[in-house]
């Protein structure tokens, strides 16, 4: 992606909105409504990309998930036997979504 194909160049508006070019939206895979993720590189460029998660960040999320389990396992047994469904209706009462 270091590699510039093309240059596109633009005015940035008073309220600091700029507008990326629908060639270089469809290039990036940036598509109305979905997140984006703004980075300002070693180069002190600014990156625009879809958001995602990389590798590293996949296996920090994946590490804190389970930490958060594992802190509560074993926490809240079910001396009844209850389902979950069969509790939920204990605390909510007949409530349904």
């Amino acid at each position: 992606m270091n590699a510039q194909s093309k240059i596109d160049t633009g005015t940035m508006t008073s309220k600091g909105q700029i507008l990326i070019p629908k060639a270089m939206r469809d290039a990036a895979g940036l598509v109305p409504g979905q997140p984006y993720k703004v980075v300002l590189n070693e180069a002190g460029q600014v990156v625009v990309a879809p958001l995602g998660f990389s590798p590293e960040e996949a296996a920090e999320r994946s590490r804190r998930v389970r930490e958060a389990i594992n802190a509560i396992a074993g926490k809240y047994p079910n001396p009844d036997g209850m389902t979950t469904d069969e509790y939920m209706r204990e605390i909510r009462g007949n409530y349904e979504p």
